[in-house]
């Protein structure tokens, strides 16, 4: 599941974010939209949930997507 959201912590402090979830999060369910599904590299993924993180679950390290595909349907026909 991914998830997009708008944090405001103030003015002029808007950004945007999004989650790639490792498994599947109910409690999120009715709170957010899904609007993504990872369909390759997985590998990857399994890098990024076992890095280490601090203060507020934020990554110790830098983790940076350099490239991402975006397909129309891929669960279509």
């Amino acid at each position: 599941m991914m998830r997009l959201e708008n944090p405001s912590s103030g003015p002029n402090t808007n950004g945007s974010q999004f989650f790639i979830t490792y498994a599947k999060q109910p409690h999120l369910n009715g709170l957010y939209t899904v609007f993504g599904k990872v369909i390759h590299g997985f590998e990857v993924l399994d890098i990024m949930e076992k890095t280490q993180t601090g203060a507020g679950d934020r990554p110790l390290a830098e983790i940076r997507l350099n490239r991402v595909t975006i397909h129309a349907n891929p669960l279509a026909g």
